[in-house]
């Protein structure tokens, strides 16, 4: 009767152990990834990600993340400034530099990478599912990387540094390329992004055909 009950005992304290999963790029227990470090090859394994928490916060407490290597059983702590990214499925999420809230206060985030690996400029997407911002409501926030940036450098797409008079800061950021630069600066149709309405365009889809174009800009 006494193994019997121990028996019971361990499969509820079983049954209630929290399953793996994928909330969003910053709320990850468990799940199965391949992970980037820095100048490494990928390497396939376990990966938790407790970053949501920490949003509004000035300095994010975590400095490292738990990876269990493929065959191993034991974590290991992983500093984050060691990480690219990682991936599940065809998708990949990158360690960047957020400035989420506006306030010139950064923090080291995973964001899914829209634009393709081997882009000029990088556009990324933060997704929040409101665990850990203020307002409780999913959230999606758009950012972007330029060629001269470091590794994890970005800019926020509502930051005063494209907003407003988007015309003239995204211009003269793809001055390389002097049509699309005209483009932008005469608010052609599907190449301007408006401060308060962005009209018919959703705001990813003008950064993303700006992209496509700068790539292919000879």
């Amino acid at each position: 009767m006494k193994y019997f009950a121990c028996a019971m005992l361990l499969l509820t304290i079983w049954g209630c152990a929290p399953k793996a999963y994928f909330k969003t790029p910053n709320d990850v227990y468990k799940e199965k990834v391949i992970l980037y470090l820095y100048q490494k090859p990928g390497v396939s394994g376990i990966l938790t990600v407790p970053f949501e928490n920490y949003y509004d916060v000035d300095i994010a407490p975590v400095k490292t993340l738990q990876f269990i290597p493929e065959g191993k059983t034991v974590a290991e702590n992983i500093p984050i400034g060691a990480i690219d990214g990682y991936s599940i499925g065809n998708d990949y999420y990158a360690m960047k530099k957020l400035d989420v809230l506006l306030n010139k206060s950064s923090h080291l985030l995973f964001a899914k990478r829209l634009s393709s690996e081997n882009s000029r400029i990088q556009l990324y997407e933060l997704y929040e599912s409101g665990k850990g911002n203020n307002t409780g409501e999913i959230k999606y926030s758009y950012f972007i990387s330029l060629p001269s940036f470091d590794r994890y450098e970005t800019i926020n797409a509502l930051s005063n540094r494209l907003t407003p008079d988007f015309d003239l800061k995204m211009s003269e950021l793809v001055e390389d390329c002097p049509a699309l630069a005209k483009k932008i600066r005469n608010r052609q149709n599907g190449y301007f992004v408006p401060l308060v309405s962005f009209g018919t365009y959703k705001r990813r889809e003008v950064f993303l055909k700006i992209i496509d174009e700068y790539n292919t800009c000879k």
